[in-house]
């Protein structure tokens, strides 16, 4: 309810209304309600004053009603007014035309005039020039729509500057001539877009050494194809530091980040004309060429990269270093038909140049693309044949005696069946499970389906019989071998000393205390510990002596050629000598030949392993095995050799 004309007039001719009323008919009601003369006269008397009473409580609550809420309106014009004139954003209210008709003061500071020269304006005259006729009729054309437009205007400050401002224009009536008013909101977004430029910068530029980042060397690459004419190449050399990780190891990250920095600069300075530079990531760099006229131009460029990094570096810490890197090539569009594809396959090329020695290069070749995809699905596949445990084990006798062979043992071999009930043999598949990370969980199922067998074979047998696992580098890292070996032993209940653990040299040397902290606490658990390929490695006698394990088995790399190669019998001989001097058991592996083992058994052997006895076999065919004779199996001859090896491929062995 409002204080106005009209109400006035309404409130008016309400009270005449009721004032004729109540003098032409108040007589008579009161004559039929009443019907007594006394108080007839009596109401006569007083009807003026009871007229002129409810005349005025009735003008009273009309006009309270009306001046509380006129007051609340008030109140919140105040409000406005005040928001209006504090506000950090600038606030206009236009007419029809685009003239200014009110301004709050911060809107006068943001362009720089006073409010009263900025009454009468035309808006239009402080935005900026950038904003051509077609920006204002789409503005027009939206708040005709949907009564509002909103979006980002640059206007011109009070330095002749153009500054940009988010704006929200909106329609909010006519006014008292009948023509259009719209109020306009203005918020400087200077520093968000300074903030947006620095995110850009960061996205597209590397913080470290100042160049293009893999984002913005992608979208130059996606602009050279979509530019490229027929015929026109493009190469990509994708380099990527060897070994980077010693440096950060040993000198710490911030030195590294300097050795980056100064292998960016070094690589700018000998960039050949037209090629373009990028850091990747890390210790991965980019370089194309747009223009490339054949393969040998890239190898050059490639060829010099190399001798540019192999040049002594000097570190902020005053230290010389030396470093190498290997690089990958790819060329559009003979190999790749998108930037996305020209980094893919270079980076493919680079990791077969790591894989070929490092400090080389290689260009890309189509079967590099073919042999990750069948390793992505062999990675596949290991993960669903692990759920479905379609993995097996096989065992291959350990034979002992100098004379008349007996079995002192097995080794439990790892076999893969195949839908087409063929084995595949781990040399095909566990580099894959060791490069994901598989080859732990693979390798704790080994160990506890290799312990519950020996329990089952000594419960069939009433015999013990040891059985050999090998274990992997990454079970020995993971730190919880302990406790899956303690385990594998509870859940099968065999007796500790008929497990066998082997185990490689270089995986003992990765880490020295570690390594003899967990053969110690194996050995007190009562595990029997093997170095397993011992002569490929180290081959130290003080680390021999340093680490507490039961057996060397000498790696059949040298046996294969025992009874022809001298150099190889003393090794051999050597071999057994000084593990007889350190106490320890010796298990030659490979053994085929009958002059192998009569070698073997001249120099003191104690233990041999190969297909002269038997290829792996599956775990039921052990009992019929033993029942065949143990003892009559060194005879055999190498056409009975071949006829193992020939069976234990059909079956998968190794």
């Amino acid at each position: 309810m409002k204080l106005t004309g009209s109400y006035a007039l309404k409130v008016a001719l309400i009270y005449a209304a009721v004032g004729a009323l109540w003098i032409l008919f108040s007589d008579t009601a009161v004559e039929w309600l009443i019907g007594d003369n006394a108080a007839l006269s009596a109401f006569r008397d007083y009807k003026w004053w009871l007229f002129v009473m409810a005349s005025s409580l009735l003008v009273f609550w009309l006009s309270w009603r009306a001046l509380a809420e006129q007051g609340g309106l008030i109140r919140r014009l105040r409000q406005s007014a005040i928001v209006f004139e504090r506000t950090h954003e600038g606030v206009v209210t236009t007419d029809h035309r685009n003239r200014i008709l009110d301004a709050n003061p911060a809107f006068s500071r943001m362009v720089g005039r006073s409010e009263a020269l900025l009454k009468g304006v035309d808006l239009a005259t402080l935005h900026s020039s950038r904003h051509d006729s077609g920006f204002f009729e789409d503005i027009r054309n939206r708040i005709g729509e949907q009564g509002y437009w909103t979006g980002e205007i640059w206007n011109v400050g009070p330095d002749g500057s153009e500054r940009p401002y988010q704006a929200t224009v909106t329609y909010v009536g006519s006014g008292r001539d009948g023509q259009d008013r719209y109020a306009w909101v203005f918020t400087e977004i200077t520093k968000l877009k300074d903030a947006q430029k620095r995110l850009e910068d960061l996205a597209y530029h590397d913080a470290l050494t100042g160049l293009p980042s893999r984002l913005q060397v992608g979208d130059r690459l996606r602009n050279l194809l979509a530019e490229a004419d027929a015929g026109r190449r493009i190469a990509v050399l994708y380099i990527d530091l060897d070994h980077f990780r010693n440096v950060n190891d040993s000198f710490g990250h911030p030195v590294g980040d300097n050795l980056l920095v100064l292998v960016a600069r070094r690589l700018q300075r000998r960039l050949p004309e037209g090629a373009g530079l990028a850091h990747l990531g890390g210790d991965e760099f980019l370089i194309y060429l747009e223009n490339v006229t054949d393969n040998g131009q890239a190898g050059e460029c490639a060829v010099n990269m190399l001798k540019a990094i192999a040049e002594p570096f000097v570190l902020a810490n005053r230290r010389e270093v030396y470093v190498r890197a290997s690089i990958g090539i790819a060329f559009y569009p003979d190999d790749a038909g998108s930037a996305t594809e020209l980094l893919q396959y270079s980076n493919a090329a680079m990791f077969e140049a790591k894989k070929l020695g490092r400090n080389n290069w290689q260009y890309f070749s189509s079967h590099l693309v073919r042999r990750a995809d069948q390793r992505l699905q062999l990675d596949t596949r290991l993960r669903r044949a692990l759920k479905n445990e379609e993995f097996t084990l096989h065992y291959m006798p350990i034979m002992a005696g100098e004379r008349r062979e007996q079995l002192c043992g097995v080794e439990a071999l790892l076999r893969w069946e195949q839908p087409d009930q063929s084995l595949m043999a781990p040399e095909e598949f566990i580099s894959a499970a060791e490069e994901t990370g598989l080859i732990v969980p693979l390798g704790r199922w080994v160990l506890e389906q290799a312990c519950r067998q020996a329990a089952v074979w000594q419960r069939e047998l009433d015999r013990p019989i040891p059985v050999a696992v090998n274990l992997s580098a990454q079970q020995f890292r993971t730190g919880r071998l302990f406790d899956h070996v303690e385990r594998a032993l509870d859940q099968s209940g065999l007796a500790p000393q008929l497990l066998h653990l082997e185990i490689t040299e270089s995986m003992l040397m990765e880490q020295i205390q570690t390594g003899q902290n967990l053969l110690g606490r194996l050995r007190q658990l009562g595990v029997h510990v093997s170095l397993d390929d011992f002569g490929t490695g180290y081959s130290s006698l003080s680390y021999l002596r340093r680490f507490d394990v039961d057996t060397l088995k000498i790696d059949q790399s040298f046996i294969s050629d025992l009874v022809g190669n001298a150099a190889d019998r003393d090794l051999v001989s050597a071999i057994i000598s000084m593990a007889r001097c350190l106490h320890l058991t010796v298990v030659a592996e490979g053994v085929e030949q009958v002059g192998q083992l009569d070698v073997l058994r001249s120099m003191g052997c104690d233990c041999f392993q190969g297909y002269l006895f038997s290829p792996p076999f599956p775990p039921e065919h052990l009992v019929d095995w033993l029942r065949a004779g143990e003892g009559n199996r060194s005879a055999g001859t190498g056409q009975d050799v071949d006829s193992h090896r020939s069976e234990s491929r059909q079956s998968g062995g190794a």
